[in-house]
């Protein structure tokens, strides 16, 4: 059987449903999540509308209910960390808003209705778990309402089973490939090439940055580098991002020639609007690793398997990495990469930016030699 009778003229149906589902949510739409024995159908309360969240309450027949991630709860107050995903029953003429803002969609969050009462609904804690990579993966808020679903009537519901959510980002992996390249001189580094890496699942676009002519078969220096727009590109004051990207070119070409990885994974893999949302927790008075998880998400959503997988594809398995973050050695290694050195890089710290470098410094693990948050 050829790979085509296998998987379809569009490829296999696995990655599909669920690059089809992430769009549904998007798009403000319900899905249903399903595993052997039971099904959920959700929608993201960040994009729902007030039609579609009318429609849900009326199927679900009274059963409807919040769900939220373990750190989420825990931010709200209403559990810990420890119990997992907790989901609360939406009581009759609860309001989307106030739902939005449990959720954490509203920033800053309001306070929990007293009307809400919390559940640990562990029958069904994997598949809100799924629900969540779901909407991550459309960086949107992992907050989600919707029911347990027994019937399975409605045939307009994307449908998307557990396992193929958990398959999703190695089969994205696999199908990182080369797109384009060419020689685009930089101020710091003359003689560079950008050559760009699309996920072809997912739709991720990654850049590799060879600046001079690095030898792959030696130890190559590498930077890699999270997208941050509001740093890199406008200069911003609240990281220094901008700084750290210019300085590793800089660096890298003092060095003789290597490699600055630039990964779409802006505000540590949790999208630029929730970066936004974060922000304005962070003005409100939380750290930066606080205002992730009040907004239901980890301390850091990174993840570095697509530096691993560019690399590899590079042709590139010993380098010199310019970081602070032992996070980033060791993911590299457990991926195969030999790292056998580190340089430090190192930012300025002004007053918009300092309680944000100590927090990652203090509560993020990064290395004493850091003064500047961009490891």
């Amino acid at each position: 059987m050829t790979t085509q009778q296998q998987h379809g003229i569009n490829g296999d149906p696995s990655a599909l449903s669920v690059d089809r589902a992430t769009a549904e949510l998007r798009r403000g739409r319900a899905i249903r999540i399903t595993d052997d024995r039971t099904s959920l159908v959700v929608a993201a309360v960040e994009t729902a509308s007030q039609a579609l969240f009318a429609r849900l309450i009326a199927a679900a027949g009274g059963s409807a209910a919040l769900f939220l991630t373990a750190e989420r709860a825990h931010a709200a107050g209403i559990a810990t960390r420890d119990d997992g995903p907790a989901a609360i029953p939406v009581p009759d003429g609860a309001d989307l808003e106030a739902l939005r803002a449990l959720g954490g969609v509203s920033v800053p969050g309001a306070a929990r209705p007293a009307t809400f009462a919390v559940q640990r609904e562990r029958r069904l804690a994997d598949l809100a778990a799924g629900g969540f990579k779901v909407a991550k993966a459309g960086r949107l808020v992992p907050a989600l309402v919707g029911f347990e679903d027994r019937a399975g009537s409605d045939a307009g519901l994307v449908t998307v089973s557990l396992a193929d959510v958990d398959r999703h980002a190695q089969a994205a992996l696999a199908s990182m490939k080369l797109t384009s390249k060419a020689r685009v001189p930089l101020a710091d580094a003359v003689d560079s090439e950008i050559a760009l890496f699309r996920d072809e699942i997912g739709h991720s676009e990654h850049v590799a940055v060879i600046i001079g002519r690095p030898n792959f078969d030696d130890v190559v220096p590498v930077r890699l580098h999270s997208a941050c727009l509001t740093g890199d590109l406008l200069g911003s004051l609240r990281c220094d991002c901008g700084e750290q990207l210019r300085k590793a070119v800089s660096r890298i070409a003092s060095l003789g020639g290597g490699v600055l990885l630039y990964l779409d994974q802006e505000g540590r893999g949790i999208g630029l609007p929730n970066k936004l949302r974060a922000y304005v927790l962070q003005d409100a008075g939380l750290d930066t690793v606080d205002a992730d998880q009040h907004l239901g998400f980890l301390a850091d959503e990174r993840n570095y398997d697509v530096a691993a997988t560019l690399l590899h594809q590079l042709g590139i398995r010993r380098i010199q990495l310019l970081t602070n973050n032992p996070q980033k050695i060791s993911a590299l290694r457990d991926h195969g990469i030999e790292v056998v050195g580190r340089l430090p890089l190192v930012g300025s710290t002004n007053s918009h930016n300092e309680r944000y470098l100590r927090a990652k410094l203090e509560r993020a693990g990064h290395l004493a030699e850091e003064t500047g948050g961009r490891v």
